[in-house]
């Protein structure tokens, strides 16, 4: 063959050209590869913006406030367990070691980019967990739009510990199914499966809902990640009994404050409405809720086996918020989650359902971006009228999801179906999130909403005419501290047992009131009390209380120092 010879040429050419063609497609696959996960970046940039919700700033302010007070994270009480207070102790220590980083807007943002980066971690963990026993496209879509609704989470949802037992939850299922070796799975799984009884014990049932998933994928690594599970819980149990006694005293009395919940009393038609009503708003507030009935149509098809267990499933999703029976929208953070794994699972396995599943998710998105803008009177009387429409709506596009599968043949889905799942999973959590949003429908907190950004000139303004490192007695909720920034050398920043009392008389008995009353007592470090008049009414308080605080402080009008909202601020007694 000579160069010259046109027809070997052309053979060699083509030759080539066929041998290059599989290796541009790998590399084109290769550069499209974080299309999917860039689906996520516009939701997750708005929502690094809005302020943490006022449960979650309690519970920072208590570990900042105390903890410059000289109160480690161990002994601080901020109505959390201390698995929860290590986390958030360790979301805010790294934030303390950026520099500029002490101002609310900047501290606001930062907490959740830490969060965000861990979740994102554990989205790869869970992915690579799927992928041993998926395909890895359906892996990959399940497990994004998992993370899209961990990112993405209703305010009042996130970094709440119900929330932060759900990512424990989806890091188990991955971490019990990512390594080669069986035991070492058993034991990452078991490990994370314990972290989510560990930050709340009301949160239990999730551990379970990841055992049940990771028996859908391999029974053997869920038995013997149950095994490991059962003994950390054992371990930590011991541990915290010997060690950390405070914190079984302050669980038993946290109890004794909700004697009315439905875990204390038979089954009731009361309870059984309020948990109704408060079902009604996770479906409005998280639509990829309404898409989960639809979802497990499509995977389970015929398999009676696979429609208990979602039942089952399902049932132990909302067992915990029923149990607590305070009905907050976040203790329900489980459900739209979990919604959004299985819809992404459906999606990613089967071709023809996409249409249903992605049509009925976006027009659920939108129905609810609508309505969570509704004035709250409005919200308040239509609850029956909505949650018809959207139950309607749950079973028109079951029945179409189901109608649509039949008979088609799982498929390999494309990059570009990560890239839509992921979207539409983006785009259903985000009407919670959006600016103006409603924290629930028509429940508790149907009258707060969602703002870009806070104000906090006033309480900023507050510290500094105290002294930022000037040592005070706060009587107040705990995001007063989280907004002025002042330490404390009081263990209780925020006196739950002290405040409850002054409505709760039989509060008085407790331990925990006791042991909060020597931050009257024994504290003299303090140089001003901060009151919240409207959460703590001190002519409600024990006389004994009433005198301490006259005794140590001068609440005159005249000595009274200037300060914002509802709060007295009282200099110490020279």
């Amino acid at each position: 063959m000579t160069l010259s010879d046109p027809a070997e040429a052309g053979k060699e050419t083509t030759a080539a050209a066929g041998q290059d063609g599989p290796a541009r497609a790998a590399k084109m696959r290769n550069r499209t590869r974080w299309l999917p996960a860039l689906a996520l970046l516009p939701a997750l940039l708005l929502t690094l913006w809005l302020p943490l919700n006022g449960d979650v700033a309690y519970a920072l302010s208590g570990l900042e406030a105390a903890g410059r007070g000289g109160v480690s994270v161990w002994d601080v009480f901020v109505a959390r367990p201390i698995a929860y207070r290590l986390f958030l102790a360790g979301l805010d220590g790294f934030r303390d070691l950026l520099p500029g980083a002490d101002s609310f807007a900047a501290r606001n943002a930062i907490v959740r980019l830490e969060a965000d980066l861990v979740i994102i971690l554990i989205g790869i963990v869970l992915y690579l967990g799927l992928r041993r026993f998926c395909r890895p496209a359906v892996a990959a879509v399940s497990a994004l739009a998992t993370t899209a609704a961990l990112l993405i989470s209703p305010p009042w949802h996130y970094l709440q510990p119900d929330w932060v037992a759900v990512v424990a939850g989806v890091l188990a299922v991955g971490a019990a199914g990512a390594p080669r070796r069986w035991w070492l799975g058993a034991l990452l799984g078991g490990f994370a499966t314990f972290l989510t009884i560990a930050v709340k014990l009301a949160t239990a049932p999730i551990a379970v809902i990841a055992l049940l998933l990771i028996a859908v994928l391999c029974v053997r690594r869920a038995l013997w990640t149950a095994v490991a599970a059962i003994a950390f819980t054992g371990i930590w149990y011991v541990l915290t009994k010997q060690f950390l006694p405070w914190e079984w005293i302050w669980f038993n009395d946290q109890a004794a404050l909700v004697h009315n919940s439905p875990i204390h009393h038979a089954p009731n038609l009361t309870d059984f409405r309020s948990f109704r009503k408060a079902a009604y708003d996770v479906m409005i507030v998280s639509p990829i809720v309404v898409l989960a009935p639809a979802a497990v149509v499509v995977l389970a098809r015929r398999r009676l086996r696979y429609y208990a267990l979602a039942v089952v499933i399902a049932g132990l999703s909302v067992s915990s918020a029923y149990a607590q029976g305070e009905w907050f929208m976040y203790h329900f953070a489980v459900v739209p989650v979990l919604a959004a794994g299985v819809w992404g699972a459906a999606f990613g396995a089967n071709r023809r359902a996409r249409l249903p599943l992605g049509i009925g998710l976006l027009a659920a998105s939108l129905a609810s971006a609508v309505l969570l803008r509704q004035p709250v009177d409005w919200r308040l009387t239509q609850l029956g009228l909505v949650s018809k429409a959207y139950l309607l709506g749950a079973v028109l596009i079951a029945v179409w999801a189901g109608l649509a599968a039949r008979g088609a043949r799982t498929d390999q889905p494309s990059r570009w179906t990560a890239v839509a799942g992921t979207a539409a999973a983006t785009l259903a959590m985000l009407p919670a999130s959006l600016p103006g949003s409603a924290y629930a429908f028509s429940g508790y907190n149907a009258n707060a909403w969602n703002g870009l950004g806070v104000d906090n000139s006033a309480f900023d303004g507050l510290s500094t005419r105290l002294g930022r490192d000037t040592p005070v007695l706060y009587l107040a909720f705990g995001n007063v501290a989280y907004k002025m920034g002042n330490p404390t050398a009081c263990r209780y920043p925020s006196p739950q047992w002290l405040q409850r009392s002054t409505y709760l008389p039989q509060v008085r008995d407790y331990p925990s009131y006791s042991d909060n009353l020597r931050c009257l007592t024994d504290d003299k470090t303090a140089r001003y009390v901060v009151i919240s008049s409207s959460w703590f009414r001190v002519t409600r308080a024990d006389a004994e209380v009433q005198g301490l605080i006259a005794a140590r402080f001068d609440c005159s009008d005249q000595a009274r120092v200037p300060a914002p909202s509802d709060l007295v601020v009282c200099p110490a007694r020279s």
